[in-house]
C-alpha cells in the first residue's frame, strides 16, 4: 500500500513543473528582481551562478518559440536530489494518435514521462504523465498546464483539476482519484549559465497543492526554457503526507549540459 501511495509522489513531482524561456523582445518591458526565496531555491538545487543577472520580460506571446517540438538529443547533468552527479539523455518524440492528432513524449526523470501538445488556445499542455517504474498512468483534466500562453512578467495564474490514478494493465480502473490546485507565477527574465552555454531563459514557479486518493500533495517546482532551445533547467520538489504513517520529501533539479540537432545543425 505504501508502494501506490509513492507512486502519487513521484507522479506529482512532474506536475509541479517549470521555468520557462524567453521570448522575443517586443514593446513595452519589465525589469523584475528574484524574491530572495526563490533566489535561493535557485542557487541551492541548480547551483550558484546558474541564474544570473535580471533582464527585460515580456509577455509570452508564442509558447512554441520557448518550447520548439523538435527531435533533438538533450543531455541533462543532474545538480541536486537522490540523482546528483548523473548525467540523462533525452529526446523529444512524436507519436502519432489514430484520430490523426499528435502528442510529444518527454522525459523528465528516469522513470517519468510527460506527454505534451499544443492546446487550440495555444497554451502548450501536459494532460498525462506515466510511471515507468509502476507501470501507471496519471491524468489531469483539464490538462495541466505546461507553458501557458499570454502570461505577463509578474502575473499569477490558478488553475484546478481533477486527477486521476490508473494502472496500465488496466486503464480503465481508476485506483485513486482527487483534485490539484496550482498557481503558476513568472517571475521574469534572467541570464542563464548552464554547461550547455548562457541563454536569456524566463521562469515560471508553480505550487501545487491537493488530496489524491489517501495522500496530501504540496510541490512547488522551476523550469528555465530558453528561446529555440525549451528546458534548460528544472527543479522538482514533493512532499506527500498521509495518515501521519507515510511522509516522502524529496527535491532535484538538473541543468542541460549539451545539445545535439538531429540535422546535424
Amino acid at each position: 500500500m505504501l508502494r501506490h501511495r509513492g507512486l502519487v509522489s513521484r507522479s506529482f513531482l512532474a506536475l509541479c513543473f517549470i521555468l520557462i524561456g524567453a521570448s522575443t523582445v517586443r514593446g513595452n518591458s519589465s525589469l523584475l528582481q528574484l524574491p530572495a526565496k526563490d533566489r535561493q531555491m535557485l542557487v541551492s538545487h541548480l547551483g550558484a551562478g546558474v541564474v544570473g543577472e535580471p533582464l527585460p520580460s515580456q509577455s509570452i506571446d508564442d509558447p512554441l518559440l520557448l518550447f520548439p517540438f523538435h527531435g533533438d538529443e538533450l543531455t541533462y547533468h543532474f545538480s541536486s536530489g537522490k540523482n546528483k552527479g548523473k548525467t540523462q539523455a533525452e529526446t523529444l518524440t512524436k507519436v502519432e494518435r489514430p484520430n490523426g492528432k499528435t502528442v510529444w513524449r518527454l522525459q523528465l526523470t528516469p522513470t517519468l514521462t510527460g506527454y505534451i501538445r499544443e492546446a487550440q488556445n495555444g497554451d502548450i499542455v501536459m494532460p498525462a504523465i506515466e510511471d515507468s517504474s509502476e507501470g501507471a498512468l496519471v491524468i489531469t483534466e483539464p490538462a495541466n498546464p505546461f507553458l501557458p500562453k499570454g502570461m505577463k512578467p509578474g502575473e499569477t495564474r490558478s488553475y484546478s483539476q481533477r486527477v486521476s490514478v490508473r494502472y496500465l494493465d488496466d486503464i480503465s480502473n481508476e485506483r485513486y482519484s482527487g483534485t490539484l490546485k496550482s498557481d503558476y507565477t513568472y517571475l521574469g527574465t534572467f541570464k542563464v549559465k548552464v554547461p550547455a552555454g548562457t541563454f536569456d531563459a524566463i521562469v515560471l514557479r508553480v505550487k501545487n497543492e491537493g488530496k489524491i486518493g489517501p495522500a496530501h500533495t504540496l510541490n512547488t517546482g522551476y523550469n528555465l526554457f530558453a528561446p529555440g532551445k525549451g528546458i534548460v533547467a528544472m527543479i522538482l520538489q514533493s512532499k506527500v503526507t498521509a495518515f501521519w504513517i507515510y511522509n516522502i520529501d524529496g527535491i532535484g533539479g538538473k541543468v542541460l549540459s549539451s545539445k545535439v540537432r538531429k540535422d546535424g545543425d
